[in-house]
């Protein structure tokens, strides 16, 4: 439980399920400590800066929270009495507007509703010892505070993020199932790819893959041009995100990257994949066309193909689908020396494909389970 402002702090990142390996390296990369994973969140310390600093330039994670308290309860008078107990007051200003969200599985504590008039009561009279006051304003800066309960345990946390991280606010329009930006910059960093590397995606649609590829090759933190709920917070007082936006806006490389390509059929999707490109500053480095996959061309002896076929989802569309997957086969023979990372659905894939994978890894697009299929071209 955090004692002082100004110490340092246990925190929580989130992301979706198979990814926690990724954003483990990402956050140890950054320097931060005590870093331990769980299934969907990982763990680590940090101070104020540290918070900003993880917002920006977090790939894969969906929010960092701050955590307030973990404890045993079992009814309704123990959730109260120690989330009482925690010292909000630390980060939460007196005219801040609270917002309690809850989630409960497998836990005595089952009413949802319940559960959020507790906690928001126990706050209220917790900050109403420090600050001598029986009723707050709440019209100041919003404070997000999370319940995840499971089974007996509770954890309260603080969300910094406010809108997920994976919104990093170039894609002002995707395709019907857009691969989210968390897990396609995931899947970047999975591969061996690196900024001297073609890189190829034929199946591009509003070019998710190819631009966070782009971001990483030429160094942009992935949440510099958007804003976070936390910066409203009176507790940030020494200027740690703007300091942290100058210090990540001086790191960004223009020179020296090799150029990415990405292709699709849909014309429309193209176009907007080139507006989503321009918005993320990176369409100097991306070449788009519109092309069927049939068609690409080997630039190079050896390079990288990542990319999120059609899934076919419906029933009616998984023969299509299985059609595709077998073309790619053939397609991809083109490119022996090329490794190719493929995200599909588990079931229907490798069966089509023909060709086993040299590694599979699952991950989840969204509720869909997939496998992301790796071959290895030449080292």
């Amino acid at each position: 439980m955090i004692k002082d402002k100004g110490n340092i702090m246990k925190c929580t990142a989130t992301c979706s399920f198979g990814l926690e390996s990724v954003l483990a390296a990402e956050l140890k990369k950054m320097d931060f400590e005590n870093i331990a994973s769980e299934n969907g969140r990982v763990n680590f310390q940090s101070d104020l800066t540290g918070i900003a600093k993880a917002n920006i330039n977090l790939r894969t994670a969906e929010r960092v929270y701050i955590e307030l308290a973990n404890f045993n309860a079992t009814n309704f008078d123990e959730l109260f009495e120690k989330t009482e107990k925690t010292q909000f007051y630390s980060f939460i200003d007196k005219y801040g507007a609270i917002i309690v969200n809850v989630s409960s599985v497998s836990s005595m504590l089952k009413s949802i509703p319940d559960c959020q008039s507790i906690v928001k009561k126990a706050i209220i009279k917790s900050m109403s010892y420090y600050y001598k006051m029986e009723r707050f304003p709440e019209t100041g800066p919003k404070y997000p505070i999370n319940v995840f309960i499971l089974k007996d345990n509770v954890r309260i946390y603080l969300d910094t993020s406010g809108s997920s991280l994976h919104k990093r606010g170039y894609r002002k329009k995707g395709g019907e199932a857009p691969l989210k930006e968390t897990l396609a910059s995931a899947i970047v960093q999975i591969s061996y790819w690196n900024k001297d590397k073609i890189l190829i995606d034929p199946f591009c649609g509003s070019g998710t893959i190819l631009i966070e590829a782009a971001m990483i090759a030429k160094n942009i933190a992935p949440g510099l041009y958007r804003e976070f709920i936390a910066e409203k917070w009176p507790i940030f007082k020494n200027k740690e995100w703007d300091k942290t936006r100058e210090y990540f806006e001086s790191k960004i490389i223009n020179d020296n990257i090799q150029k990415m390509y990405g292709s699709d059929m849909d014309k429309d999707m193209i176009s907007i994949a080139r507006q989503n490109a321009r918005s993320a500053r990176v369409s100097e480095i991306i070449e788009f066309s519109v092309k069927d996959f049939k068609d690409i061309v080997s630039l190079s002896e050896k390079g990288i193909i990542i990319c999120n076929p059609p899934y076919g989802e419906r029933l009616e569309d998984q023969q299509i689908a299985k059609r595709i997957y077998s073309d790619m086969n053939i397609k991809f023979k083109e490119f022996p020396k090329w490794s190719k990372y493929i995200l599909a659905p588990d079931k229907i894939f490798e069966e089509a494909y023909v060709t086993k994978a040299d590694k599979k890894r699952k991950l989840y697009n969204g509720k869909i389970l997939c496998n992301l299929y790796q071959y290895f071209g030449s080292k």
